[in-house]
């Protein structure tokens, strides 16, 4: 595991549009709710993409021993690593845990990172994405910010593609108020788990066959190196012939 290197100083978002104080609420709002998700994963290892250096995005993870923490800055990763996005210099199936916090909507390469996360994960270890959801009322915050929502169908498509098991998705984040002055409820109760809520949390697992076991036949062990017993044959007996008495 290389060694940590974090910065003093918090350096610029992926994406200026995630920097708004509107749409950082609703990033917030949908940290909060991924919560519960991220607490039951559990194992050695576990990587967090956020993109914000933000306290109020950092997730409690009691079951995970040791956390990596980045955060995404034009095409690099900054934080405990410092590194491309697409060359983690980490080795292969060592993480139990990827949560991925809105990293395809303002990335170049969308499945080039995905393939790198999906590298990481370990034989049943979990690859967790919070995204944006298109279809939400919310989208108005960022659709005119260069910002690219995958949908939760898209998401599920490109992680099978990958080799990955999806589990399922779940909508969450700031929900769409209705009433005479509809209007964005970022801090309403997690009770409207409906579509157009602003964001979702996908979960896939990586799923490797496992080795078939095989019944050992012992060996067969020839005995004796003679003739088989069928193919034996008896000579035939030896009739002595009596001699007429004599007259």
């Amino acid at each position: 595991m290389p060694a940590a290197s974090r910065r003093r100083q918090p350096a610029a978002p992926a994406c200026p549009a995630l920097a708004g104080p509107a749409v950082r609420a609703l990033l917030r709002r949908a940290h909060h709710d991924a919560a519960p998700d991220v607490a039951r994963c559990g194992g050695r290892y576990g990587l967090f993409v956020e993109p914000h250096d933000d306290p109020a995005f950092v997730l409690p993870t009691p079951n995970l021993h040791t956390c990596i923490r980045v955060r995404r800055q034009a095409g690099l990763l900054a934080g405990d690593l410092l590194c491309d996005e697409l060359a983690l210099p980490l080795t292969d199936a060592g993480f139990a845990l990827v949560f991925l916090a809105f990293a395809f909507e303002a990335a170049d390469d969308a499945v080039g990172i995905a393939a790198e996360y999906a590298r990481l994960l370990e034989p049943e270890g979990s690859l967790l994405v919070l995204g944006l959801n298109p279809f939400s009322p919310a989208h108005l915050r960022w659709m005119f910010g260069g910002l690219r929502a995958w949908s939760p169908p898209a998401t599920a498509a490109l992680a099978a593609g990958l080799g990955l098991e999806v589990v399922g998705w779940r909508y969450l984040g700031a929900r769409w108020s209705g009433g005479t002055t509809p209007a964005i409820d970022v801090a309403g109760g997690p009770a409207h788990g409906s579509p157009l809520r602003s964001a979702y949390l996908l979960e896939a697992r990586r799923r490797d066959p496992g080795l078939t076991p095989l019944r050992l036949t012992p060996a067969r062990v020839r005995i004796g190196g003679g003739a088989p017993a069928g193919s034996a044959s008896v000579p035939p007996a030896r009739v002595r012939s009596r001699s007429p008495e004599r007259q």
